[in-house]
């Protein structure tokens, strides 16, 4: 116990030796926060990047499809295909959900 209480008394003595008062933590709460914002912003931009390839991989890959598989097995390369996504997509919101919650 003695221990404890005296490691707090040495911590308040180089306070108030260093005359720190704590106003320090409000600036940098600051720019923190600024940061944050920066994170933030650039984690939104990132995003629909990332969207807007997303469907324009999708497209190109219906396309392809479109070019090299005969009209008699379309369908049932683009339902695979829909289907894949949609698994991909399924398991992807599963996952941000359990992290989320």
């Amino acid at each position: 116990m003695s221990d404890t209480s005296t490691t707090d008394t040495v911590a308040q003595d180089i306070d108030a030796e260093t005359g720190d008062t704590g106003d320090e933590a409000d600036t940098d709460g600051s720019s923190r926060s600024i940061a944050v914002y920066a994170q933030w912003a650039m984690f939104g931009i990132l995003t629909l990047v990332a969207l807007i390839a997303t469907l324009q991989f999708y497209f190109s890959a219906s396309s392809t499809i479109d070019t090299f598989v005969t009209d008699r097995y379309r369908p049932l390369f683009k339902a695979a295909f829909n289907l894949v996504v949609l698994l991909v997509c399924g398991i992807g919101l599963s996952v941000l959900v359990r992290r989320l919650a």
